[in-house]
């Protein structure tokens, strides 16, 4: 310290970093004589005591990553431009982690941006999810004094020419799961080494499909991704747990209730998992599927109410079957072969066929034994109604015009009670019962899956 001309000179030497705004939101305006890492700053004896520091050491970038950098300045000319290139990259070497002291690990911070989940396919259990990471960290060997190249203080430079950490997508259907591309990324490098990529791309993973409470399903499938070839002696991976959904496009099949991260360690590496929780948009399903599903479950009761004497009962009893057939042919296209668990959906369709085969059995039975017994008389006393049935005073005309009651019984006459009367009251009999028997299912099956 030293005084001249009523000034005060202090010289200091700066071993510790700052924001870049640092100045800006101390409000100071002083001069500056840049030397090598040092800043020698003169301040007004009147004016309090603020000092201009430049970062020159390196943090934590995890704390100061911003979304974007506030305020780019990019002067000069071409001349400035290929100086600065040619002197950040001479020597600059992908391979080696860009760190003066190799002992240490760089901490990179990571955000996972979800855009639009473009498929979910439950048959091949495949989520894809299109999104974007925000990738941060501090390279140390990309810094410039902005004094010495006109006050700029960002660039743009592909990431095949510095290092970048290998982000990998653990269980990735398509390609390698590399995230980004090498050929076309850009990464944004600004004067005091903060490293901003922006990789965007459609990530396609294998995702556990628990399909029992199909159309009702709530799926969580998992995008986990961590850093290749490194440790956590060598790269540290940082997450930002706070996941926006501000970018996200609604998908028509699947509503994202909840996004969960989290980081775990494994392998001494860590990994991130970020979890979606889905829920199936059932309405489409529920009036393509379920709707006509039991429109046919009391179809197929109502066979039971045609007239034995109708020959159409056999034929609407079939064509009742087939169509049980097409809707497990829909169905098992549209589920995974999974025996893990069985769909209530699945089990709620077998009931119904099976209801069906029954109906069809007894249906081709039935006509069967109308043709060989349908005009005998059934000879089982305790099927026969206690009234009978019987011919002699049918009408009240005729009842009347027969004084003697005893006459008019004695002229009665029994009429024969035969098999296809008793098969006509198994019907009414089969048709309420059945009727039951779908009803319960059918709320069961609501009961189990919603």
């Amino acid at each position: 310290m030293m005084f001249i001309n009523n000034y005060i000179t202090f010289i200091l030497v700066v071993k510790f970093a700052l924001p870049d705004n640092f100045s800006t939101l101390l409000n100071i305006s002083s001069y500056e004589v840049p030397f090598d890492n040092y800043s020698i700053t003169e301040v007004p004896l009147n004016v309090s005591f603020i000092i201009n520091l430049d970062p020159i050491a390196y943090g934590d970038i995890s704390q100061i990553a911003p979304l974007d950098f506030a305020s780019d300045r990019i002067y000069g000319d071409v001349t400035v431009m290929k100086d600065l290139f040619k002197n950040i990259l001479y020597e600059y070497d992908t391979r080696i982690r860009p760190i003066w002291d190799q002992s240490t690990a760089i901490n990179v911070s990571t955000k996972f941006v979800p855009m639009s989940i473009l498929d979910f396919d439950i048959a091949s259990q495949t989520f894809s999810i299109l999104g974007y990471f925000r990738v941060w960290w501090r390279d140390e060997l990309l810094t410039w004094n902005e004094e010495h190249y006109s006050q700029t203080n960002t660039v743009k430079i592909p990431i095949k020419e510095i290092w970048t950490p290998s982000l990998i997508i653990l269980k990735a259907i398509k390609g390698d799961g590399v995230v980004g591309n090498m050929e076309t990324d850009i990464a944004k490098v600004s004067s005091s080494g903060d490293v901003q990529w922006v990789p965007e791309g459609l990530y396609s993973v294998v995702c556990d499909v628990n399909i029992q409470y199909y159309p009702f399903d709530k799926q969580v499938c998992t995008l986990t991704f961590y850093v290749s070839d490194e440790t956590e002696a060598t790269v540290v991976l940082n997450h930002n747990t706070d996941v926006t959904l501000e970018e996200f496009t609604d998908n028509t099949a699947w509503d994202v209730k909840q996004v969960e991260t989290k980081q775990i360690t494994k392998y001494n590496t860590s990994f991130i998992n970020i979890s979606f929780h889905v829920h199936r948009r059932s309405g489409f399903v529920t009036f393509t599927l379920i709707m006509p599903l039991l429109m046919l479950a009391f179809l197929n009761i109502c066979i039971f109410l045609v007239p034995i004497g109708s020959g159409e009962k056999g034929t609407f009893s079939i064509t009742i079957f087939l169509s049980y057939g097409i809707f497990i042919t829909v169905v098992s296209n549209t589920l995974p072969p999974n025996s893990l668990q069985i769909s209530y959906f699945v089990l709620f369709i077998t009931v119904l066929l099976f209801l069906s085969v029954l109906t069809v059995f007894y249906t081709v039975l039935q006509a069967k034994l109308i043709a060989v017994f349908g005009e005998k008389r059934c000879p089982w006393a305790f099927i026969i109604p206690r009234k009978g049935v019987k011919h002699g005073c049918d009408s009240a005309d005729e009842f009347e015009e027969i004084k003697d009651v005893e006459k008019c019984v004695e002229n009665e006459v029994e009429k024969p009670y035969t098999w296809a009367m008793v098969l006509q009251r198994i019907d009414t009999i089969i048709f309420i019962v059945l009727l039951t028997i779908v009803t319960v299912v059918t709320f069961l099956f609501l009961f189990l899956v919603m």
